[in-house]
C-alpha cells in the first residue's frame, strides 16, 4: 500500500474513532498528534513525498465506501491540511 493511502486509512479510522468513541470533542487537536505519533505517520508522511490535492480526491473518490462519508470526507480534509494543501473553508 503506498504511503498516501496508509495515512488516509489511518486518517479515515481517527475520524471514526473520535466520532465513536469520543463524540462532542470540541478541540481534538491534543487526540490527533497522539494517535499520529503512535501510529507512525512521521515516515509514512516523508515517504509520501509532495502528494497532490488531486491524489488525495483520487483516493477520496476510490475509498468513499470504505467507511461513514463523514469520516472519509474528514480524513479528506485532513490529510490536506497535514501536507500543507488548501483545504475547503480556510
Amino acid at each position: 500500500m503506498a504511503p498516501l493511502e496508509k495515512l488516509f486509512r489511518l486518517e479515515i479510522e481517527f475520524h471514526r474513532r473520535l466520532r465513536t468513541e469520543a463524540p462532542g470533542t470540541v478541540d481534538a487537536s491534543a487526540l490527533h498528534t497522539s494517535y499520529a505519533l503512535q501510529s507512525g505517520y512521521e515516515p509514512l508522511l516523508r515517504a509520501a513525498g509532495a502528494g497532490t490535492a488531486r491524489d488525495i480526491d483520487r483516493l477520496h473518490d476510490r475509498l468513499a465506501l470504505a467507511g461513514d462519508p463523514r469520516d472519509i470526507l474528514a480524513a479528506r480534509d485532513s490529510l490536506k491540511k497535514l501536507i500543507g494543501l488548501p483545504h475547503p473553508g480556510s
